[in-house]
């Protein structure tokens, strides 16, 4: 349908990539985020910061990943999970309530981290 507004923008999205810009503007404009590779391609479920907040509450470092997104205002989060136990796991992250020393801990960590970059993409994190 032409004119039709924008449901959604799929963008790569986790605790180790800065997305304020894109957030912002979506926002402001009303449209959802959903967090492509929330956890970096798997790169999160051994990251010892996040495993260090899951061992206070019983969790794995990736639910404390997926909590922490599903904490962001206007985020959907689909995480990719073949197996039933991950399937489990990562619904689970939806009990989880992280306080605001673990929302420090994360806030403190390196943005820099981007998983998807495939050759004909233009120069992500630029404004010019």
């Amino acid at each position: 349908m032409v004119g039709a507004p924008i449901a959604c923008n799929q963008i790569e999205y986790h605790v180790l990539i800065d997305q304020t810009p894109v957030l912002a503007y979506m926002r402001a404009h009303g449209v959802p985020v959903v967090a492509h590779v929330p956890l970096a391609q798997g790169q999160l479920a051994k990251h010892e910061t996040l495993a260090a907040i899951g061992r206070r509450y019983d969790a794995s470092a990736a639910q404390v990943a997926l909590a922490w997104l599903l904490d962001q205002p206007d985020v959907a989060v689909i995480p990719k999970a073949e197996r039933r136990s991950s399937q489990e796991a990562n619904l689970e992250a939806t009990r989880l309530r992280l306080d605001d020393a673990d929302r420090a801990a994360i806030a403190s960590l390196p943005k820099t981290l981007r998983c998807v970059n495939p050759p004909f993409a233009p120069v992500w994190d630029s404004c010019g």
